[in-house]
């Protein structure tokens, strides 16, 4: 049996982690697999998994065989094999997880605030340059993603209902955040707190919220924030910087995500640490526009930060950006 469904692949042939694949598979393969031409070679699917495709779910096909002998076939773009799903709940999950996958923003030509604190220069510098990941994120890990957000927004809401005055757009209706290094460094904030209880006080002060496992929430709970997760120490300081919100402490909240309890912290200003960062996406900017790619942070492949990153292929590789 095969599942018709309607699905934009001119937008999926369109992304740089399919041209990429693609060019890759072309170059591997080097005929196409029907008369053995060597000319003008594409890529057919044999079977759809998007951003997943294994060498086992393509063919290379000339431009003749590709649509003489495959595309003539009326409807074809609309059919994609769900043979491999094991019942109507597994053929679901990978319909949702397709559509979640596939690109909907604009990619970022600037280096994200809330990045700043990350370890690895490099792997921002990747980040900088729109870089396809070795493994691009899986759809259950953009529904993760979009959990995460959903629950900062009911923390926001909550907060409200504690007699906190925040704010979390602008007059406009737009959300709070900044532009600095000629457009190349930017941020977005979760909120401004403007006014509420006097002992929560003194105000305005930059709001942050994220969302964690119950054993990372434990960590935050027990060893604040500064020593259990640096990136984010370093996101709140560069904010209250760029955001000129420097004299009161931030608030930052936890959920846990395993039983909605809600960890608030007073983090103040460190100007020395907002400082550091500032200089290091300076350099990094700098460094991306000049082409020169920054030294790793690690000695080797094994390290198990470059084993989780999300470049350490390339990067150890020697793949150029």
């Amino acid at each position: 049996m095969r599942v018709k469904r309607h699905f934009n692949l001119q937008a999926y042939y369109l992304t740089p982690w399919w041209k990429k694949r693609s060019a890759e598979f072309r170059k591997k393969q080097g005929k196409c697999s029907k008369c053995g031409s060597k000319e003008k070679l594409q890529v057919h699917h044999k079977r759809y998994k998007f951003f997943r495709e294994k060498d086992t779910d393509l063919t290379c096909l000339c431009a003749d065989c590709h649509l003489r002998g495959v595309h003539q076939q009326k409807g074809w773009e609309d059919m994609i094999d769900l043979n491999h799903q094991k019942n109507r709940g597994d053929r679901l999950n990978h319909l949702i997880d397709e559509a979640l996958v596939i690109p909907t923003e604009t990619p970022r030509d600037y280096l994200g605030g809330s990045r700043l604190g990350h370890e690895c220069a490099r792997a921002l510098q990747y980040e900088f340059y729109n870089v396809p990941k070795d493994r691009p994120f899986s759809g259950q890990l953009m529904r993760t993603f979009a959990i995460g957000h959903a629950l900062e927004d009911l923390a926001a809401d909550w907060l409200r209902k504690g007699g906190l005055d925040l704010r979390t757009v602008d007059k406009n209706g737009k959300q709070f955040g900044f532009v600095t290094g000629g457009g190349k460094i930017r941020g977005h904030i979760d909120g401004v707190i403007v006014g509420g209880p006097e002992e929560l006080g003194p105000y305005p002060r930059l709001w942050e919220c994220k969302t964690s496992s119950a054993k990372k929430w434990r960590e935050f709970e027990k060893n604040k924030v500064r020593k259990t997760n640096q990136t984010y120490f370093i996101q709140v300081q560069t904010y209250m910087a760029y955001m000129d919100l420097t004299e009161n402490p931030a608030l930052w909240t936890a959920i846990n995500k395993d039983d909605s309890a809600l960890y608030h912290e007073d983090i103040p200003f460190d100007p020395s640490a907002a400082q550091d960062a500032s200089d290091r996406a300076a350099r990094i900017v700098q460094c991306c526009l000049a082409g020169e790619l920054l030294p790793r942070e690690y000695p080797s492949a094994d390290f198990y930060q470059c084993k989780w990153c999300n470049w350490g292929e390339r990067c150890w590789n020697g793949q150029n950006i």
